[in-house]
């Protein structure tokens, strides 16, 4: 198949501060001072798990490498289906430590389940940060999936000028869908798509961000099914390809571009 990779974009179209007064009390009690460890969570994600996995586990870290250290950790919110141990051991000298914690078997396929920690104050330094800005409470989501490599190939974006190879089509057994995963310097974007008898490909997001904002005041692009071009699947030229139509917008602006677009993932043999 022949690819057009030169798109020229069309222009777009319209579719207190307060002060505090001193005071004479004199009862003034300090708040509970904050503890010297710095201890944090190094990595706030969410998660994704496979069908099959008991437990994941999340890191722990701390600014200074001292003695062994027990930090507990508090369960802001904590979905019943995780099984969360009392504390954080560092062992003398350490500065991360991994918690392992439980998922039951009961969790539910492709549904997501909150886990939200903190450490306790008596355990962080706010006079201390850290280079990367750690913060002492986590807040994620952490969901069972079966998305599995599905096809390899190329992706083309003919809206954002993108050619991004060794792309990976994934595929759920338990839902019949697709879903196509690209990050590119120029476009990063996620989406999920059924196949019908007749080829035609339905796409399940209303709206599929494209990684980048236009500006500070129009906001992000958003990708969505075009009403004058279809998204099929075709082979009719020995290629096995995915044709995406799609029409972009500003949302937050409350404005579209004129012209819509085709995206193509073309299967690599």
């Amino acid at each position: 198949m022949k690819i057009n990779k030169i798109f020229l974009l069309a222009a777009m179209a319209l579719t207190g501060m307060g002060f505090a007064s001193c005071s004479d009390d004199d009862n003034f009690e300090p708040g509970k001072p904050a503890g010297s460890n710095n201890v944090y969570f190094v990595d706030e994600a969410s998660q994704v798990l496979e069908l099959t996995a008991t437990s994941f586990t999340i890191t722990v870290g701390r600014a200074d490498a001292g003695s062994a250290l027990s930090v507990p950790l508090t369960q802001v919110q904590v979905d019943p289906v995780f099984t969360v141990p009392a504390t954080a051991e560092f062992a003398a000298g350490q500065t991360e430590t991994e918690v392992t914690i439980q998922i039951s078997a009961e969790a539910v396929p492709f549904t997501n389940y909150q886990l939200r920690l903190a450490i306790p104050e008596e355990y962080t330094s706010p006079y201390k940060v850290n280079e990367k800005g750690y913060v002492p409470e986590m807040n994620v989501n952490i969901m069972k999936e079966d998305y599995k490599p599905f096809q390899k190939g190329t992706y083309y974006s003919q809206f954002n000028d993108a050619e991004v190879h060794n792309n990976v089509l994934e595929y759920s057994e338990m839902q019949k869908t697709y879903r196509v995963k690209v990050v590119d310097e120029a476009m990063e974007h996620t989406f999920t798509f059924t196949i019908d008898a007749n080829n035609k490909i339905h796409i399940n997001e209303k709206q599929i961000y494209q990684g980048w904002d236009y500006s500070e005041e129009y906001g992000g692009v958003y990708a969505m099914q075009a009403d004058d071009k279809e998204s099929f699947y075709d082979e009719s030229d020995g290629d096995k390809t995915y044709i995406f139509g799609f029409k972009y917008a500003l949302p937050k602006a409350g404005l579209s571009f004129t012209n819509s677009a085709y995206d193509y993932f073309v299967v690599e043999e």
